[in-house]
């Protein structure tokens, strides 16, 4: 089977809760209305979503010889899997409160372990490779020479950094900046841009990190959509709203939308849309075992724009 996409980095267990007042204090305990698990990570997320869309994706990760590991092969079981084994799988908390924010608890376990040595690099092809949450998993400073050889393969390259739990350093910036500069697409959003580049403007933020050498720069804004730039264009694309019920990775899922939309030919606006979309239809339901298809987010917005007065 011919890939169009593959992604690359973590894999993890999502043990999902939403809907939460408060963390409860120490020494106390708080009651939740219900308890979700799915297949996490934001690399697995990405290639569940874009393989839910259509696109024929593969995986690369590290997961335990357990329990966990055995699960997480028939969450995915649409995407084509290479997972290397580790010491245990991944889990992650997740947190959604009644105000909309969120709280991860990580335990990285089989990431951490994740490196160069899992890739085989014969096996990575397609249009599009995208590598994510580079904090939480092993490459390191080998990401780079994972994206020139996907380069010299002619594919493009997107990139996720996720949040730096240790608090962006000095050292992590330097080695994301040089990261960079191998990237086509980055999608951060506006917290890690600003992390990144130190500053607090979105259109500085945008001139500075297309500076660095990506082409694209599609900035996630969670409720406020999203913002595409490029040097010689940049728009905002407004949000579709929904009934949200838990946002656990739809950043994951917007970024498998634009890439499906470059994909299938579609311009940068066209993509956006297509991502904020995909992502809104993701927040209906708990985990990530409702991914919306390419039907579903196409009818989304379709029936959206009848309504537009």
């Amino acid at each position: 089977m011919d890939m169009e996409v593959t992604s690359v980095g973590d894999i993890n267990v999502d043990l999902v809760c939403s809907n939460l007042v408060d963390m409860p204090g120490r020494d106390s305990q708080v009651l939740v209305d219900d308890l979700f698990i799915s297949s996490g990570g934001c690399a697995a997320n990405f290639a569940k979503a874009a393989s839910r869309l259509g696109l024929k994706t593969r995986l690369f990760g590290k997961t335990g010889d357990d329990i966990y590991g055995e699960f997480l092969r028939g969450e995915l079981s649409g995407v084509d899997l290479h997972l290397a084994k580790g010491s245990k799988t991944g889990v992650t908390y997740a947190l959604t409160f009644r105000d909309g924010s969120r709280s991860f608890l990580t335990y990285p376990g089989s990431n951490r372990e994740f490196g160069a040595g899992d890739v085989d690099l014969e096996l990575v092809e397609g249009g599009f490779l995208h590598v994510a949450s580079f904090f939480l998993q092993g490459l390191g400073e080998h990401t780079r020479e994972l994206l020139v050889h996907a380069h010299d393969k002619g594919m493009t390259c997107s990139f996720d950094t996720g949040w730096d739990p240790s608090g962006w350093g000095e050292k992590d910036r330097e080695l994301v900046i040089d990261i960079l500069e191998a990237v086509d697409i980055f999608f951060p959003n506006l917290r890690e841009a600003e992390a990144i580049t130190g500053l607090s403007e979105m259109e500085d933020v945008c001139d500075s990190l297309l500076g660095m050498g990506p082409k694209i720069i599609a900035l996630k804004l969670g409720s406020q959509g999203s913002f595409i730039a490029t040097k010689g264009e940049r728009f905002g694309v407004e949000p579709l709203e929904v009934d949200v019920v838990d946002s656990t990775g739809a950043g994951d899922v917007f970024a498998a939308g634009f890439i499906y939309g470059r994909c299938r030919g579609y311009s940068l606006e066209e993509s956006g849309r297509f991502a904020n979309a995909a992502a809104a239809l993701s927040t209906k339901f708990m985990g990530s075992s409702c991914y919306p298809t390419e039907k579903e987010v196409a009818g989304f917005i379709r029936n959206r724009s009848k309504n537009l007065p």
